[in-house]
């Protein structure tokens, strides 16, 4: 069903959606209360077995936003339904919407002013995490702490002239795409306020049991790939440093997952291996001052000692399966 307008779109907001029959109503209010009113939203219905088809159908027959809505007959993943998305999005910018998120109004009215004010490859802004727990405020700058797409708006052109996409079945796309978008990009720009609102879901893939093990394997998985790219797209040289953070960082940060011990040094000493690969030691000193990475290189050699660090940080009972 597509119910759109003649004109270009400013702002073309891809919705991938599947079992969010919940929250998929909230979610299009959102757009359709933007006080941009150059949107189109492309909402890309994943095969999802609910009634969300349904219930968007009768969104775009009440608003009158501009609403095309794309419907799958088989399940591709989140990063494939956003690829199928933006190749239906004719706007000047792209954005992105999770089904169970909301957006504040003026997001993307905020957000395109400062593209186009700053000529920008690509706009970020702060976010806020919201659960029945309460709300929770972030504005980070840095995109190995930014690295959701959600919360930024993507000159259309410059992603389609480096041909930055999701990859398709695995975890963390948005992080592979944002570092991507990171490095081909000449001009960011942030904004601190918390436009964007994700909902904490405790039932996500992410979070259920044995789920820890998952990720690590999944993120060995893209990051993998992401090395491969890098270096495929002469962006090595350009990118060691920041490359060199993200491997360090994740690497540190196992220790505070529920994984096995063996899981654990099969991680650790896969960064290892990429790091030596690809001829990133050679970044150790520009990144000194980096917690992870001058973390990550003490400790590097020195297996017996992550043992102890795993013990005081709880996950002792992660030690051996």
């Amino acid at each position: 069903m597509s119910i759109i307008e003649n004109t270009q779109p400013d702002v073309s907001v891809v919705v991938p959606v599947f079992n969010t029959e919940q929250t998929l109503w909230q979610c299009l209010e959102s757009l359709a209360e933007q006080s941009l009113r150059s949107i189109e939203v492309i909402v890309v219905i994943d095969a999802s077995p609910d009634n969300a088809y349904l219930l968007a159908k009768r969104f775009a027959q009440q608003s009158s936003l501009a609403i095309n809505i794309v419907r799958l007959t088989t399940n591709v993943g989140l990063a494939q339904a956003r690829n199928i998305g933006m190749s239906h999005a004719r706007g000047q910018y792209l954005g992105f919407l999770d089904s169970d998120d909301y957006l504040d109004s003026q997001m993307y009215l905020r957000l395109l002013n400062e593209a186009q004010q700053h000529c920008a490859d690509w706009v970020s802004c702060g976010f806020s995490k919201f659960s029945d727990q309460g709300l929770e405020c972030y504005a980070h700058n840095n995109i190995s702490e930014n690295t959701s797409v959600c919360n930024k708006l993507f000159n259309r052109s410059f992603i389609n002239e480096h041909q930055i996409a999701f990859p398709a079945g695995e975890l963390f796309e948005d992080e592979i795409f944002s570092y991507m978008a990171e490095l081909f990009a000449k001009k960011i720009v942030h904004i601190d306020e918390p436009f964007y609102f994700y909902r904490h879901n405790l039932d996500g893939i992410c979070r259920k049991p044995g789920a820890d093990k998952t990720r690590l394997y999944a993120r060995m998985c893209s990051i993998g790939d992401f090395m491969q790219r890098m270096e495929h797209c002469d962006l090595l040289p350009k990118a060691a440093p920041l490359c060199l953070e993200m491997l360090c960082r994740h690497a540190y940060l196992q220790l505070r997952t529920q994984v096995s011990w063996f899981d654990l040094l099969c991680y650790w000493r896969f960064t290892q291996h990429l790091i030596e690969k690809y001829d990133l030691s050679e970044s150790y000193q520009q990144s000194k001052d980096n917690y992870f990475v001058s973390s990550f290189r003490k400790w590097q050699h020195r297996e017996w000692a992550l043992w102890l660090i795993r013990i005081r940080a709880g996950r002792a009972n992660y030690a051996v399966e």
